[in-house]
């Protein structure tokens, strides 16, 4: 009953866009980059990209009539390509640095970033130097930890704190659990690692910085921006995206792919 109340909706969706959709002249292909950051991009088991971002990226290309091809690359790699202007697109946070060469779309999805603890809610810090004499884990390359505490490289030259340098996510939240320090800095979607790891979540987390995700386009490219961003409308009036601007779950639950767990 409930997959045939869940076909039905498809059907709804489907019929609500197909009514208001705008047709092109041709299905082009659009290439995107991004890197691996599970649940929201990677490869999947199958080696397919996909993620809730990528997914709900791949939907609106597919109902624009654009085939885009994303490439999951590490970091540095897929910013240079960007660069290069050997991709039309890059899907990453908006920052900055991009204006110079692209546009971003309208759709735009929060990450969100903080503190995650075994303490209460209450003794997590909210201003920076409250983490002075704690001990610290953050993930190497992590730029969002500064954006929260500017000073920390120079607060554990000073042994202000202890601070341990994870090589990935998959290390620090394993640290975490294995409670190497009272805090650890990541992202929410650190729980994917978490509940891979253990069924015993006991911890909290505290968001301290937002950032939000959005689709980079070359600014030689508006065509490729333009049909995002209708399309972004189109289904912000069908209601086909969540609160978060991802997939409602109808849709996101028969095209999501999770990535395999192999100490990413």
């Amino acid at each position: 009953m409930i997959k045939i109340i869940h076909y039905a909706l498809l059907v709804c969706f489907c019929l609500a866009f197909c009514a208001s959709k705008v047709t092109y002249a041709q299905n082009d292909v659009v290439k995107l980059a991004t890197f691996s950051y599970p649940p929201l991009f990677h490869s999947s088991e199958k080696g397919d990209p996909s993620g809730t971002v990528i997914e709900t990226v791949t939907y609106m290309c597919e109902l624009a009539d654009m085939d885009c091809q994303i490439e999951i690359l590490p970091f540095k790699r897929a910013y240079q390509k960007l660069e290069n202007k050997l991709v039309d697109g890059l899907i990453t946070i908006k920052v900055d640095q991009f204006e110079k060469c692209c546009t971003h779309t309208n759709w735009e999805t929060p990450w969100i970033a903080g503190f995650f603890s075994h303490k209460s809610i209450v003794e997590i810090p909210k201003l920076p130097d409250e983490i002075l004499g704690q001990r610290l884990i953050t993930v190497a390359g992590m730029r969002s930890p500064y954006e929260f505490m500017p000073r920390l490289d120079e607060w554990s030259e000073q042994k202000k704190l202890t601070l341990f340098s994870a090589n990935n996510a998959y290390t620090a939240t394993r640290m975490f659990l294995n409670k190497r320090a009272d805090y650890l800095w990541g992202s929410e979607d650190f729980y994917w690692y978490f509940n891979k790891q253990t069924d015993d979540i006991n911890f909290t987390f505290l968001p301290l910085v937002v950032r939000p995700i959005v689709v980079w386009i070359q600014k030689d490219q508006p065509d490729i921006l333009a049909r995002f961003n209708a399309t972004y409308e189109q289904l912000m009036g069908a209601q086909t995206l969540d609160y978060k601007k991802l997939l409602i779950p109808e849709l996101m639950d028969i095209r999501y792919q999770d990535a395999p767990f192999d100490k990413q």
